[in-house]
């Protein structure tokens, strides 16, 4: 375990150095397409910390088979975890940060400029338009740096 926390941890710390230099970038007049580059990066950064961490709750699961996904983590053992359940809850919830990064991430695959998925209830926050605006990454940095903390505590007083 101690090689993917490693890593995980690895992954946020290059993440937040990425988001520092794109929160600077954001700020000056001529920093816009490295901007938007930086916040593509940060975002690639999170993915790759969420998967990380995935695969720390693997090993406490003892689960030793490949996975890409976290429904795919928990289809391969008998019983899911509390931190398996919990971030089962964010990825479906459609207005959840963990959702939300998902989906920002899937739009930068996409080759065409079709629009990020939005929930249905219109009345509620939407993602932020990408082409125009910043995405709330710095929430979602720390968001994924608390639960990823949280959880692991939880661990060690268990």
């Amino acid at each position: 375990m101690a090689e993917w926390l490693g890593h995980s941890n690895q992954k946020l710390y290059q993440a937040r150095l990425l988001l520092e230099n794109q929160e600077q970038a954001e700020q000056s007049a001529t920093g816009s397409v490295l901007s938007m580059a930086l916040q593509e990066s940060v975002l690639f950064q999170l993915v790759l910390s969420y998967q990380s961490y995935l695969h720390e709750i693997a090993e406490i699961a003892q689960c030793r088979d490949s996975f890409s996904s976290l429904q795919q983590l928990i289809e391969s053992v008998p019983v899911p975890t509390g931190e398996m359940t919990e971030l089962r809850q964010l990825e479906i919830d459609d207005f959840s940060w963990l959702s939300q990064l998902h989906s920002a991430f899937e739009y930068c695959g996409q080759k065409d400029n079709r629009p990020v998925p939005q929930p249905q209830n219109a009345s509620m926050i939407k993602l932020h338009d990408q082409t125009a605006q910043s995405l709330p990454l710095r929430e979602w940095y720390q968001s994924l740096s608390d639960i990823i903390d949280l959880q692991r505590n939880n661990r060690q007083e268990s």
